[in-house]
């Protein structure tokens, strides 16, 4: 139907081109990350180990021993990250491995570097002996929180009290940072836990 008017001619729009131009596709929302989806395929994939005992038990002799077999098969060197003053060369005569004297302090950054030197050889193993330093030894996760306490609050013991969730803020962000590193790492990994002996008391 048209519609004159002072000799113009001014075409109806109809209720079906209405709704066909209320139909127009809306622009794509950007997704942010972007993933890709594919089929499932078997590679291999490094190993992550843990062997926890108290002082003595045999955690390192036990970690060379998994890591002499797992070399055997993959091909390649180990490499022993030792925080224990060197004890672990005590193995020297029985196992084949290189050497990394790792002396405080312990916090996980230190770790960090410490794994990514050892991988730069590209070896069939890294072992980490110990991991347990990283929590409580000398300047690990938890003297990092004791400085970063003092350097928020000083020594006022009132406010040490209200800031300390907030003094884990810097090293939790660093041990995350290491764990990332250790979980990325290609060569399989043994690390070695020092774990407290279980004592019974027992009435006689």
């Amino acid at each position: 139907m048209m519609l004159t008017v002072a000799g113009h001619h001014h075409p109806t729009t109809t209720l079906e081109e209405t709704s066909l131009s209320l139909r127009q596709p809306e622009p794509e929302r950007p997704l942010g990350r972007r993933f890709v989806i594919q089929p499932g395929v078997r590679r291999p994939f490094p190993l992550l180990l843990g062997l926890a005992g108290p002082s003595g038990s045999g955690k390192t002799y036990s970690a060379l021993r998994l890591a002499t077999g797992i070399a055997k098969v993959a091909g390649g060197d180990i490499v022993v990250i030792d925080t224990e003053n060197r004890r672990a060369q005590h193995y020297a005569d029985l196992f084949a491995f290189q050497h990394i004297d790792f002396a405080p302090p312990y916090g996980p950054m230190d770790y960090l570097a410490a794994i990514q030197t050892a991988e730069r050889i590209q070896p069939a193993v890294i072992v980490i002996d110990s991991l347990s330093h990283e929590h409580d030894g000398e300047g690990g996760t938890l003297d990092c929180v004791t400085a970063e306490l003092e350097r928020l609050a000083g020594a006022d013991t009132g406010l040490q009290q209200k800031l300390a969730a907030a003094a884990w803020r810097k090293p939790k962000a660093a041990r995350r940072a290491f764990l990332s590193g250790l979980l990325r790492l290609s060569p399989h990994v043994i690390v070695c836990i020092r774990a407290n002996e279980r004592v019974r008391h027992q009435i006689i």
